[in-house]
């Protein structure tokens, strides 16, 4: 089956999207913007521990994913030594090759929409999502995920991590019902806060500019935009980059020594470049990896080649596989090749996926490097003319 994604992380744009639900001409009341109901579990009892489980229950499932493009939970929170962050998770869904949404399987995704604190900084989080299996009474669990939050005092969405889900009828409650679960942990100990990568990052994200001798140009919306940096970090992380730093001449500011060309590069990208090289850290690396690899690369930054790597073997799936598969073969990063050729041979899912060679990604890899085509038919253990033919199939 070939399908694309219908936009199932959020942006911050997107939310005008989701507290607005547009009137069906058939439908004669309006659907609410938010979902089903939340309720809270806490799993440990020591306070630097606690494990927040939020359960999302869905009524009457099928019929509300029939009716929706977009489907989000109701907000919740996570408080813990003096942190509150704000959370929703939310569902996406697959076209198929005819244009029609897949509802089934679907993407799930836990999204960060804000914190309060007094204590500014980073913070580690730990979630795992689960389906409730309403035959044997028992939670089915996604592995583990962990990802860095920047903890500041304002509301702003991102998505920091998804999982594709398969719906099956033991999912399903006898009132037609499903419940989704997401664990959560926010560790923000006073270790990790008084750490060299937190005082780094504090240093990266201080709209003072004391101690900057460096203005790093990008791009946002086809416009330049620009934030501050310190030389001697850039010099030490990258030979690269060191070696584009530009004498600058600024009579109002004469701190600014110095100026670094990236207007190649998008503003968000550009800031989680800078974040690795400040912290050796990446928020949400499994959603930047694919931009960030060839840019490690290019500049020389090996930690956060094999950070991208790691990730990216994480996030491996049918609809990707040959995506990555390119980008491991135009980054030269054998090990990325490697990771994806043993998924290709191992992975049951993908060899499920009959009609999978008449994706775009395939066919362009067909195209400029059928060496590297026929050695994933291999591993596939298929024919490149079967791979290459498929045909419409329904989910």
């Amino acid at each position: 089956m070939e399908y694309s994604m219908i936009s199932f992380l959020i942006s911050v744009s997107d939310m005008s999207t989701l507290s607005k639900t547009k009137k069906s001409s058939k439908t004669k009341i309006p659907l609410d913007p938010f979902v089903g109901s939340i309720h809270e579990e806490l799993e440990a009892p020591v306070t630097s521990e606690i494990v927040f489980r939020k359960i999302w229950t869905i009524r009457k499932f099928r019929k509300t994913i029939s009716r929706r493009e977009l489907v989000d939970s109701p907000d919740f929170r996570c408080s813990v030594n003096g942190v509150t962050t704000y959370w929703n998770m939310s569902i996406r869904f697959w076209k198929g090759p005819n244009g029609k949404k897949i509802t089934n399987p679907l993407v799930l995704c836990l999204n960060f929409t804000g914190s309060e604190t007094d204590k500014l900084g980073q913070a580690r989080v730990r979630f795992q999502f689960g389906t409730w299996n309403a035959d044997i009474k028992h939670w089915e669990c996604c592995p583990i995920s962990n990802v860095v939050i920047n903890l500041e005092n304002k509301h702003e969405l991102h998505s920091i991590g998804f999982e594709t889900l398969k719906i099956a009828d033991r999912h399903i409650t006898s009132d037609k019902d499903l419940s989704i679960m997401v664990k959560i942990q926010v560790i923000h100990s006073e270790e990790d806060r008084c750490s060299l990568s937190q005082d780094l990052s504090r240093i990266l994200n201080l709209e003072s500019q004391e101690f900057t001798d460096t203005i790093v140009e990008c791009t946002e919306e086809e416009e330049c935009k620009t934030f501050n940096a310190h030389s001697f970090l850039i010099k030490v992380r990258s030979p690269v980059l060191s070696m584009r730093l530009r004498k600058n001449n600024d009579e109002i500011n004469q701190n600014i020594c110095y100026k670094l060309d990236l207007r190649d590069l998008s503003y968000n990208t550009a800031q989680e470049l800078f974040r690795y090289i400040y912290t050796d850290k990446v928020d949400n690396a499994e959603l930047h990896a694919n931009k960030l690899l060839p840019i490690s690369t290019r500049f020389d930054i090996p930690g956060l080649t094999a950070l991208c790597v790691r990730a990216l073997v994480e996030s491996l799936k049918p609809n990707n596989v040959a995506s990555i598969l390119i980008l491991a073969d135009q980054c030269n990063c054998e090990t990325l090749r490697k990771a994806a050729l043993h998924y290709c041979e191992e992975s049951e899912e993908i060899k499920g996926n009959v009609h999978i060679g008449s994706s775009l990604a395939w066919r362009v890899m067909e195209m400029v490097n059928p060496d590297l085509f026929l050695e994933a038919c291999e591993s596939l253990g298929s024919s490149s003319s079967n791979l290459s033919s498929g045909g419409d199939s329904s989910d």
